[in-house]
């Protein structure tokens, strides 16, 4: 009884006379993979997204207190620490002293406002107002515009 020798024991692929062998990989898809390939899906995603910073951004004057933004109004930043108040429009918090740090620049500050270009915190140190409105900038924002 003889034995053929050449026949080999390994399972044939099905595709190995015509190509190489490439190696095959499970691939786990989910639904936020196909909604990522799905144009519809994300101009709808980009819609909403465009409409809730737009009405983020009516509102946000909405939810200071009127007296706050009064009174941040009579306070003149020069910068460098140094305040300038409108003494005809002298808020109840003017004598206050300074109550905690700013989180920008980590002083101990009376006034802390919101930079209107970038919304950080600032404070008598690390803002400036405009020099055609009221509106307060952080030293960063300066820095960019000049």
């Amino acid at each position: 009884m003889t034995m053929n020798v050449n026949i080999s024991r390994k399972r044939l692929r099905s595709n190995d006379s015509e190509v190489c062998f490439a190696l095959q990989r499970k691939t786990f898809v989910n639904q936020q993979m196909m909604d990522q390939q799905d144009p519809n899906k994300m101009k709808r995603i980009l819609a909403k997204t465009i409409s809730l910073l737009f009405q983020g951004a009516k509102n946000c004057d909405k939810e200071l207190p009127l007296s706050h933004r009064e009174s941040l109004k009579s306070v003149r930043l020069l910068g460098g620490g140094e305040i300038e108040y409108d003494m005809n429009v002298t808020a109840s918090w003017l004598g206050k002293k300074a109550d905690r740090n700013c989180r920008q620049c980590d002083r101990l500050s009376i006034v802390h406002a919101d930079c209107t270009n970038c919304n950080l915190e600032l404070c008598e140190h690390c803002g400036v107002n405009c020099n055609f409105c009221p509106e307060k900038i952080c030293t960063n924002c300066v820095n960019i515009f000049h």
